[in-house]
């Protein structure tokens, strides 16, 4: 019933579509803009993704950085971070860097994303959201302290702020605090019942406590709020893979590819589904889909190598973390993989040490014992 009603919605919406792409062509950007906002009012991501990017096509674009905003929030909430910086960067707002500073941080770039929050206080010193951002930088270099610091500080300038709340409860999670994590994420839920962040949160902290059937009760239940929230069919499928029913986990991952047919990111999850179950071939092929939508996907390369290795096809394994780390350098994991196939397969000593020298600078702890122990610095 529920999909036959998406279906009835998405049929009704993109006729006028449809009729009027003639039209469309000669609508201004901010008209384009609005249109692309009521798309996504009603959930309809794709549809308001192309009236957005309509916009900046246009020969004026979009000077004011309203639209490069909207996407790139729209980005956020996709887990495409990449692009999402580069256009939140467009917008000179303390809610723009905010969000600037969150995708930093999914990418690990702790400094730039501490900058970015910085100045997204300098331009509006009562932002409750910029503090947030400031306060999951902190607590992700675990400055737990500080971090607390910076969430009160949000929760003060709003004390009914759901977000300062969930960031409270990821300080707490940070710091082993668990049953104090989950307090601060309910709280969150009953200040903002929309807020998918908090459900995601506290689902995942579920599944880390072996409790599996909650996480998917209250997935459930985040998602009849929030019906076509990618992040939490995401989290759903994790639950549904911890409890070892990979067919339930694939459903999630369809849901998400009805709502979003080029969403990358759950190409890759299948594919590293499909690994795990040992179909290595079908998980390649899910990834390669993902970089013939997104070739510069370096998580796509970085799968493609780990199937490759599982499946015993070691050179083709290297080749494909070698792509990975030339189109991102800032992962450690995919250099200590490099480190541990060159020491496996003897393919030199020198490269067995670059790579896990890399991985060493940033900040892998088991890169560091390696090299420690060889009494080699980095």
């Amino acid at each position: 019933m529920k999909k036959q009603l998406i279906a009835f919605l998405l049929l009704i919406s993109f006729f006028p579509t449809l009729w009027a792409q003639d039209d469309d062509a000669t609508l201004s950007a901010s008209q384009l803009r609005e249109k692309g906002v009521n798309a996504q009012r009603i959930g309809l991501t794709e549809l308001a993704e192309r009236y957005y990017r309509q916009a900046l096509a246009t020969p004026e674009g979009d000077p004011s950085g309203q639209t490069q905003q909207l996407l790139g929030i729209l980005c956020e909430e996709k887990e495409y971070f990449d692009e999402a910086i580069v256009l939140l960067d467009q917008s000179n707002t303390s809610e723009a860097l905010a969000h600037q500073a969150f995708c930093l941080l999914q990418l690990g770039m702790l400094d730039s994303a501490s900058h970015v929050a910085a100045r997204a206080i300098e331009l509006d010193t009562g932002s409750a959201l910029a503090m947030t951002m400031m306060a999951y930088v902190e607590t992700q270099r675990d400055n737990h302290i500080n971090a607390i610091s910076w969430a009160n500080r949000a929760l003060k300038a709003n004390p009914k702020f759901a977000r300062g709340e969930n960031v409270m409860g990821y300080i707490q999670f940070r710091k082993g605090n668990h049953a104090e994590a989950m307090r601060h994420f309910k709280k969150a839920i009953q200040l903002d019942s929309t807020l998918a962040d908090a459900y995601y949160n506290l689902g995942t902290l579920y599944c880390i406590r072996n409790s599996q059937e909650m996480a998917i009760k209250l997935l459930k239940q985040g998602l009849r709020r929030n019906p076509r929230n990618i992040r939490l069919y995401t989290a759903l499928a994790y639950a549904y893979r911890m409890r070892r029913d990979a067919p339930r986990a694939l459903e999630c991952y369809n849901e998400i590819l009805e709502i979003d047919s080029l969403h990358t990111p759950t190409l890759n999850r299948i594919g590293v589904l499909y690994c795990d179950q040992g179909h290595y071939d079908q998980a390649i092929a899910y990834h390669r889909r993902a970089l013939n939508i997104r070739p510069n996907d370096a998580s796509a390369y970085k799968y493609i190598g780990q199937a490759y290795n599982k499946w015993g096809k070691y050179d083709k394994a290297i080749q494909s973390f070698i792509r990975s780390t030339n189109l991102c350098t800032t992962d450690p994991e995919t250099y200590l993989y490099l480190a541990e196939l060159y020491g496996n397969q003897k393919k030199g000593e020198r490269k067995q040490q670059s790579a896990y020298k890399k991985a060493a600078r940033l900040g892998n702890k088991e890169a560091q014992a390696w090299l420690v122990k060889k009494g080699i610095g980095w």
